[in-house]
């Protein structure tokens, strides 16, 4: 019989674990053992066989989740990891030590049987090269499912020199995935040079990043090696690459495929050794359909290609309490150290404004979070950031969104998830109005927030039934 062992300082969890893998979820009979301390743990690993093991990696406990990995790898055990906090030094280090694969609390239980499905056929254990690169300490924040699948795709990406496509809007922090990507490959000693394709006109950025010979223009009085050939060894980003010519391209091609450049004005070309890592904020696969984007550039551009998710999408709901968890409080709490480490400051966010700015819907991402907090802190009127000190834009979107209700209900789509049928638009409407009456007993305002007139708002009241739960307030 296969034999999985279980590992979390929470027993409700091994619990939980033991219910998933039961023949009725997964098909397969698998007898599953429970340990909730990783000393139980390793006493299981030297006394029986195990196929696979699912452990979390923080146990509060002198030993983790790795420490059990490593265990277990000699031993010939599949290990998926489980984690709360998840990180990419966790994923780097997962992947590093043999780890089959790691995923984050809370988890989606269909995701996690697939996972467990996957490992017990896989015949062979991963094998991490003895040359693993150092892992990097790295300012990539966040647990959410989708930033989980950035840390598994850069960690599957440690010794590897494939060309690499990162998409995302503006502000997500593209760059920060690309030299995330160079500080944990084994090119890290050599340099990573990032360049914007969008800021410069087609010569300049044929100059900069090819180089040019003495005597190809005006003012070009020497030969001048280009970004490619400086960056020999390491990585190149070539950010917005989308804001390009179809000449830069066919040149971009040639290097991509022959791995050399040749300087403008000059026919010799230089044979170079660089890690391409291109990003856009725009679909590259709509342009090339459009014809405004090469496709045979795009294919050798977006061999791996990784989505860095904006702000608003990086959340999860826990399917058993239905809560959700967001990134936002994590990216929050890293900005607010990072003003008080540089001001040698004690800054501090009062829960309403913290409350408020986890509401924000972050048009900007990671880029304005950066930038709001730094611009709260400095602007505030004491070391607590409050709702007054927020910009006149926060406040307008704040206000149109959540309105200014004490507790404001939570969005209509977040009412309706998780329920088990979708009711009537006329059950819909009820459910919302008994929250807006939860909440705010004036009637003219409902009515404001509805966008009815009150002698609507009383008809509508009456013929919900509501009528009792309105009575007092003007």
């Amino acid at each position: 019989m296969i034999r999985v062992l279980v590992v979390d300082d929470s027993r409700e969890t091994c619990d939980l674990l033991e219910l998933l893998l039961s023949k009725e979820e997964v098909g397969m009979d698998l007898q599953v053992v429970k340990a909730t301390r990783p000393e139980e743990a390793l006493e299981h690993l030297k006394k029986g066989a195990f196929d696979l093991m699912l452990s979390d990696i923080n146990l509060e406990a002198s030993l983790d989740g790795v420490d059990l990995l490593r265990a277990a790898k000699p031993l010939g055990v599949e290990t998926i990891l489980l984690t709360g906090f998840g990180t990419l030094e966790k994923a780097l280090e997962a992947v590093r030590e043999g780890a089959f694969d790691f995923i984050s609390k809370p988890w989606n239980n269909e995701e996690l049987k697939t996972l467990v499905k996957r490992a017990l056929v896989r015949k062979d254990g991963r094998r991490a090269p003895e040359s693993a690169p150092k892992l990097q300490r790295s300012v990539m924040i966040g647990s959410s499912p989708k930033m989980m699948d950035v840390y598994r795709t850069i960690a599957s990406l440690q010794n590897s020199r494939t060309t690499v496509l990162i998409a995302g809007e503006s502000g997500t922090g593209k760059e920060l995935v690309a030299r995330t990507i160079h500080a944990s490959s084994d090119r890290r000693d050599h340099p990573f040079v990032a360049i914007n394709c969008g800021a410069m006109t087609e010569t300049l950025l044929e100059s900069e990043l090819f180089g040019h010979a003495k005597g190809s223009f005006t003012g070009a009085i020497c030969d001048k090696k280009g970004l490619f050939e400086e960056a020999t060894g390491g990585t190149i980003l070539l950010d917005e690459i989308g804001e390009t010519s179809p000449s830069f391209q066919v040149r971009l091609l040639r290097v991509l495929q022959e791995q050399e450049v040749r300087r403008v004005g000059s026919n010799k070309t230089i044979k170079v050794d660089v890690r391409i890592i291109a990003a856009s904020n725009r679909d590259l696969a709509a342009m090339v359909k459009a014809g405004k984007f090469r496709e045979d550039l795009f294919y050798r551009l977006s061999v791996v290609e990784i989505r860095v998710p904006p702000v608003r999408e990086r959340w999860s709901r826990d399917e058993n309490s239905g809560k959700v968890i967001s990134d936002v409080p994590l990216l929050l709490d890293h900005f607010l150290a990072e003003s008080n480490l540089r001001d040698a400051q004690n800054y501090s966010i009062r829960p309403d404004a913290r409350k408020l700015l986890e509401r924000y819907s972050w048009p900007g991402n990671v880029r304005e979070m950066a930038n709001v907090i730094e611009h709260l802190t400095q602007l505030s009127r004491g070391r607590e950031i409050t709702p007054e000190d927020f910009s006149d834009k926060i406040k307008e979107e704040l206000r149109t969104r959540h309105t200014d209700l004490p507790h404001a209900p939570a969005p209509l789509l977040e009412l309706i998830e998780g329920w088990d049928h979708l009711p009537t638009l006329e059950e819909l409407e009820r459910r919302y109005i008994q929250v807006l009456l939860k909440h705010q007993h004036k009637k003219s305002r409902i009515a404001e927030i509805l966008g009815k007139d009150r002698t609507t708002l009383y008809r509508k009241l009456r013929d919900l039934g509501l009528v009792d739960g309105a009575e007092d307030g003007s």
